[in-house]
């Protein structure tokens, strides 16, 4: 599964979003070994963390979000068809199939609203020395286009054109809508220009606007972006939003309006499936604690950022406004209202040191948005879950045996406390899932992810 993560920005602060976990790199230490959290240096570091946290927000507040969420909250309950008493995979389904479970459905899905992002344009161009001059829509997803390709022609600064083949496909829309976002964050909240970033994919949604609807001002090129989210395939979408406020905008009618309610129809179309995957994704997890709190929470602020669109579909926009009328200095907070209304993701502080030093960084809750250490623990518990799953996903939507998967450590290893990181270093380097096999009455974050596996706490999908 493709992490949010590219260039210089990317160096700095990234999002996994199956994970739902930001990483800040050393070169962004936003939380000092004092624990002071918020410690930005400059006005660009607390964009980027506003960047990363729109990644999250997309992803529980938008139809492209919900859609991948749902597919691999299916996958993760087919490989509970595959496991032990230990939650440990056997490598073939014991009480079902894939045919039955859709896992295969599920992967195309995944791999079409998680296809990783083109690689940038060499010799790092400016938007202004790049033009596309042609775009046709590609793949096929059940009839439906999942990304675009198109050539892009690039002129150096001696003149001359050099044409590339490229593809835009969901992340370049998503890291599109979020530099957008993040470059009105930086004008209109703080008064400073934008970070200069590489066109792809950041500035892409711009250089296709300018193909295909070049009247639009970039306030509607975001809300087109933003509006194509409310789609399971966005790159299809968007060109069709640009293309109508385009047509709007050349005969003098108000494009803004006519996009608006649009993407609340689009919203209200989809939202009898929405409401009943949200549903069908609760009762797949009987039991309460752990993993289960983790995304009934998830889920919860689904619901609640679906209600929410449905009265203002592009509430972001009202974030930049929020957060400059509060202050730079109340930051903090603001995020913190911020996130107890939206969404709460997991934080993990990276820091320079050895990679075997144990408690080198620091796993955290930007702001305290909850008291409700279980909801914590339970965060950890369903990253660590989830990497598991990754791990042993085929092509063919069969699982493999835990005992074929590959060495790789623990994603907890720089930040886990505990006496298992200590007296086990070697398999918590290698091999963490063992960890099931450790401290049985107190396994560590990482058990209780694989342990949340186990048959004993498995509840089909209906119909199965």
């Amino acid at each position: 599964m493709a992490d949010y993560t590219t260039d210089l920005q990317a160096a700095i602060a990234s999002y996994a979003p199956d994970k739902q976990i930001i990483t800040f790199s050393p070169a962004m230490l936003i939380l000092p070994r004092d624990g002071k959290r918020g410690n930005f240096e400059t006005t660009v570091q607390v964009s980027y963390f506003f960047h990363e946290w729109i990644h999250y927000l997309h992803n529980v507040s938008t139809v492209h979000g919900m859609s991948a969420y749902s597919s691999f909250i299916g996958l993760w309950n087919a490989f509970r068809h595959t496991t032990d008493e230990l939650g440990l995979g056997q490598g073939r389904f014991i009480t079902s199939s894939a045919e039955e479970l859709k896992t295969r459905d599920y992967l195309d899905v995944i791999r079409s609203t998680r296809r990783p992002a083109d690689k940038p344009l060499p010799g790092e161009p400016s938007v202004d020395m790049c033009r596309i001059v042609s775009c046709k829509p590609a793949g096929d997803f059940n009839g439906i286009p999942d990304h675009l390709d198109v050539s892009v022609e690039v002129t150096n600064k001696l003149g001359d054109v050099v044409p590339y083949p490229k593809v835009i496909g969901p992340i370049e829309i998503i890291e599109s809508v979020a530099y957008l976002l993040e470059s009105h964050f930086l004008v209109r909240g703080f008064n400073h220009p934008p970070s200069s970033t590489s066109v792809f994919p950041y500035q892409t949604l711009t250089l296709l606007a300018r193909h295909i609807a070049p009247e639009l001002d970039d306030n509607t090129v975001l809300m087109c972006g933003l509006a194509s989210l409310q789609s399971t395939f966005p790159t299809d979408a968007v060109i069709q939003f640009l293309k109508v406020c385009h047509e709007f905008r050349k005969n003098g009618k108000d494009a803004i309006e006519w996009l608006t309610v649009e993407t609340v129809r689009q919203l209200r179309t989809n939202e009898p499936a929405l409401r009943a995957a949200l549903k069908e994704i609760s009762d797949m997890f009987p039991v309460p604690g752990g993993v289960e709190r983790a995304v009934k929470e998830t889920v919860a602020f689904m619901e609640k950022n679906l209600d929410l669109r449905l009265d203002n579909p592009f509430f972001e926009l009202d974030f930049v406004d929020y957060i400059h009328e509060g202050g730079p200095g109340n930051f903090d907070q603001l995020m913190h209202r911020l996130m107890q209304t939206h969404g709460i993701c997991s934080c993990r502080q990276e820091r320079a040191g050895s990679d075997d030093e144990i408690g080198r960084d620091d796993l955290f809750n930007f702001a305290a948005a909850t008291s409700d250490d279980r909801l914590t623990d339970a965060r950890l518990a369903m990253l660590a879950s989830v990497d598991f799953l990754i791990r042993h996903l085929r092509e063919d939507g069969n699982f493999r045996a835990t005992a074929d998967l590959q060495n790789r450590k623990c994603p907890f290893f720089n930040s886990c406390r505990e006496s298992t990181r200590n007296d086990h270093a070697t398999g918590c380097a290698t091999q963490p899932w063992k960890s099931v096999h450790i401290r049985p009455a107190n396994p560590c974050s990482y058990a209780q992810g694989v342990l949340h596996f186990r048959p004993g706490e498995l509840k089909s999908r209906s119909g199965d």
